[in-house]
């Protein structure tokens, strides 16, 4: 690991992990070009550090959405603890903390049945997946008429999105486009669905990080050095704020689609790399 890759990976990472174009199959990708060993403890734990990033961005972007879930939360908490019950109907922040955890439940179930794939992907593979990404955001932008708000959801339309953000943890599909392509398909508005599916991030990278939490404290050696992990984490983090606020304008503005041909040329490249790498 030097900074110049740190620095390159950071940026592949922000930008990607908010744009609908498969971040763990970019920096898979990447890593593979640059001549990195994918398994490799420094890389894992690197990676981790990468998501803390972008997860920062996320909670400066939506502060004040994650303010008022948290203080849903523990209101929730002290209603259960005197026998009030959740009191889901009174408060749309209360149910979105429910949402939230009913559409990250497909998502925990998918990474115990795929964790070996998700471990160490082939560029073949990753290269399919890719083309994948790019037929679910050309579908999306044909069936995705929907007008419901977020105060308009319900349990139903988070389990959708959940189920597609569970496709969402193989290698090359996108788990922002997979998330926006169900939020589309369960009826919601673009920009609500744009909207829960980088909510829907926090609680999907902090379960990552709980499960991988061995491999960035596993020892001594294990992490790179402070300024490959510093320089990495602020671009992942700067790049990953610009790519929420570029993803945000957009969707108000284009099509879903214009993604999907990048994706297929990725895939396709991902797919012809395996064979010459």
């Amino acid at each position: 690991m030097t900074v110049i890759k740190a620095i390159i990976l950071g940026l592949i990472q922000g930008l990607t992990e908010f744009l609908p174009v498969s971040s763990s199959g970019h920096l898979a990708i990447a890593g593979r070009i640059m001549g990195m060993d994918p398994e490799a403890d420094s890389l894992l734990s690197f990676n981790i550090l990468l998501h803390v990033a972008t997860l920062a961005a996320v909670f400066i972007v939506y502060r004040q959405d994650i303010f008022l879930m948290i203080k849903a939360f523990f209101s929730m908490l002290g209603d259960l603890f005197t026998g009030k019950g959740l009191g889901l109907g009174k408060d749309m922040y209360r149910r979105l903390v429910i949402m939230l955890i009913v559409g990250t439940l497909p998502a925990v179930a998918a990474a115990v049945l795929f964790g070996d794939i998700i471990e160490d992907p082939a560029l073949w593979l990753i290269g399919i997946f890719l083309i994948i990404t790019a037929v679910l955001l050309f579908v999306s932008d044909r069936v995705g008429k929907g007008k419901k708000t977020m105060e308009g959801m319900g349990c139903k339309e988070a389990l959708v999105v959940g189920c597609f953000q569970a496709l969402g943890t193989l290698p090359g599909i996108s788990r922002s486009g997979s998330t926006i392509v169900g939020g589309l398909f369960a009826g919601l508005d673009k920009t609500v669905a744009v909207r829960f599916s980088f909510l829907l991030s926090i609680p999907a990278i902090l379960g990552a990080l709980v499960l991988d939490v061995k491999d960035l404290f596993g020892g001594v050696s294990v992490l790179p050095s402070a300024p490959c992990v510093i320089a990495g984490m602020l671009v992942a983090g700067l790049s990953g704020y610009f790519a929420i606020r570029f993803m945000l304008g957009i969707v108000r503005r284009q099509k879903l689609s214009l993604f999907s041909a990048y994706c297929v040329l990725a895939g396709a490249a991902a797919i012809i790399l395996n064979f010459t790498l």
